[in-house]
């Protein structure tokens, strides 16, 4: 087994390229670099997605979306509530038919899915902060659409 000497160092050297070198070192300190990148935003990711969320609450449209969508969808539950009351007087007449019945658990489920929608949308991250103050925050299905 023969030694190495400082020729066959230099022969390797050479061989190997100072850009060969340079390319190594240049991804070494990318994956580093990129390491500690993920790492700070796997770290800061809980701050910044609720900043984000704030930052979505707060904007403009938004806000004019859910007064939109709220005023919209509550004056719907109300033109629900006054067909069912009204079916429901037909349903329940002298001489109803099936279908006057079938009209009437037509319009409770369409109420009902109605006052659903009202409910989901009140409770969503960005809606719930701009549920008008006159509008109520949470519906009840009973009540608007009857039992």
């Amino acid at each position: 087994m023969s030694r190495i000497t400082r020729r066959d160092v230099g022969d390797a050297a050479t061989g190997l390229g100072a850009g060969t070198i340079l390319v190594i070192v240049v991804v070494f300190v990318g994956l580093i670099v990129a390491s500690l990148l993920w790492a700070f935003g796997v770290f800061t990711s809980g701050a910044k997605g609720a900043g984000d969320v704030r930052r979505d609450q707060n904007n403009a449209k938004n806000r004019e979306h859910w007064s939109v969508t709220f005023n919209s969808e509550f004056q719907q539950l109300q033109a629900d509530q006054e067909i069912v009351v009204t079916l429901k007087r037909q349903a329940e007449a002298a001489g109803a038919t099936a279908q006057d019945r079938d009209n009437y658990l037509g319009a409770q489920n369409n109420c009902r899915q109605d006052v659903a929608q009202y409910n989901a949308d009140a409770s969503s991250a960005l809606g719930s902060p701009w549920v008008p103050e006159e509008l109520p925050t949470h519906v009840d299905s009973d009540t608007y659409c009857g039992s």
